[in-house]
């Protein structure tokens, strides 16, 4: 099967989006990793552009997608649920998710959003995924990943029961601390995902996202920063580093207004974010701004 054409569960031919630069096809990857944000299902009727219930079928495709590219690991950039009145529904919400993604055929990784941990306390959360950390990382070939818990107000309260403002989102200090010894512990390239904003200074960012990006700047080791919250498509490079905001899965009726993609990593911290459905593609090299 050519790289560039995959089959999907409607029968129909499926092309990665707007690709620019693919990679040439006797170039074989590090690793890949499948990426998809906001998926904020909710047993509920859309609204707005918002179409709960339909992110079951997208996430399933995804994950069809992602077994046939042999994904390595996914990750989920969080907001997998929507707000529901009942900490019940919103675990039986979760539930049919994790119940979707159990089809993938590799290791399956989170970032904790705001709506994750709407009406759920994060331990909730975490008992229902079956992790005992909403910070951590992970080991690619050639790679490695970090993942970050922006789910605190700036108070240093953790989200969850409702407790919480989404626009007030924090990286707490023993966490930060926690991230700077991560980085001093592997030589490796390293990739950071989160679900608030690193490289902006607005209601989707974290408070000390400034502070954090001299965290990683001066590190030498992060090659790019993965993120989502703010449903749109958007890229910027700071300090040698790519911050790539990822499309929200939820917006837009199925199949086509979904969004998902799989990241290339190759030697020299250079990657290929190839996008499918509304996702952008990206090529990421390493060097100067």
């Amino acid at each position: 099967m050519s790289r560039r054409l995959f089959l999907t569960q409607a029968g129909t031919w499926l092309l990665p989006a707007a690709c620019p630069a693919l990679p040439a096809a006797a170039e074989q990857p590090l690793a890949r990793i499948g990426l998809a944000t906001d998926i904020h299902f909710a047993d509920k009727p859309a609204a707005g552009a918002r179409e709960y219930r339909a992110s079951l079928s997208k996430l399933g495709e995804a994950v069809e997608i992602w077994n046939r590219e042999k994904v390595d690991a996914a990750i989920e950039l969080g907001d997998f649920v929507d707000s529901s009145p009942t900490a019940a529904q919103e675990t039986a919400d979760l539930r049919r998710i994790l119940e979707v993604l159990g089809g993938l055929r590799a290791p399956r990784y989170f970032a904790l959003g705001n709506h994750c941990v709407f009406t759920l306390t994060k331990k909730q959360f975490l008992e229902a995924w079956g992790a005992g950390q909403s910070w951590y990382s992970f080991s690619l070939n050639g790679y490695r990943g970090i993942v970050l818990d922006s789910a605190f107000s700036s108070d240093g309260r953790p989200y969850g029961g409702r407790e919480f403002d989404w626009q007030d989102a924090l990286l707490p200090p023993a966490q930060v601390e926690w991230l700077e010894a991560e980085l001093r512990r592997s030589t490796l390239p390293s990739l950071v995902f989160l679900h608030h904003r690193l490289d902006s200074g607005d209601h989707y960012s974290v408070r000390n996202a400034a502070a954090v990006r001299k965290v990683l700047e001066a590190s030498g080791r992060v090659a790019a920063v993965l993120q989502g919250h703010n449903h749109l498509n958007d890229y910027r490079r700071i300090g040698g580093i790519h911050y790539c905001t990822l499309k929200a899965m939820v917006d837009g009726p199925p199949p086509e207004s979904s969004a998902y993609g799989t990241l290339e990593l190759y030697a020299g911290s250079r990657m290929f974010l190839k996008g499918f459905r509304l996702l952008g593609s990206r090529e990421m090299k390493a060097g100067p701004d």
